[in-house]
């Protein structure tokens, strides 16, 4: 499968999760690997009267790119189950529209080692290191 025909398929198919956070994949590349995908925070994922969007929805903004892009890299063979996720909250994430961007950091046979960055208007607001679990679907 090409690039182009995996970043059609995230496009055409999508999850209830992504879903709600109102996001689509913009980008994806095997070579070098890499994704990035278009985020909407809406005012119902945010805390103190609408200035702030909760860190959970945040964390999910930067997970989900690194699920995406080891699934099309493994051409939506393999499940990846998070094992760990490390957060790093840099500055407020407001409503409106985030640019998350994920990388592989190293890729075993069963193992990967990822990272994330979220960005808003170009700030860099929060970044993600996560250890996944590659689990091939029968």
């Amino acid at each position: 499968m090409d690039d182009a025909t995996i970043l059609k398929a995230f496009q055409n198919k999508t999850a209830p999760c992504t879903d709600t956070l109102g996001a689509t994949v913009t980008h994806f590349s095997s070579e070098p690997a890499e994704i990035e995908m278009e985020f909407e925070a809406i005012y119902e994922f945010t805390h103190s009267d609408g200035k702030v969007v909760q860190g959970g929805f945040v964390t999910g903004m930067l997970d989900a790119p690194m699920a995406h892009l080891l699934m099309g890299l493994f051409e939506f063979k393999v499940i990846p189950m998070t094992l760990d996720l490390n957060v790093s909250f840099l500055a407020p994430t407001r409503q409106g529209k985030l640019i998350a961007k994920a990388e592989v950091v190293q890729l075993g046979k069963s193992t990967a080692f990822m990272s994330s960055k979220l960005y808003q208007e170009e700030k860099l607001v929060a970044t993600s290191s996560s250890t996944v679990r590659l689990v091939t679907i029968d």
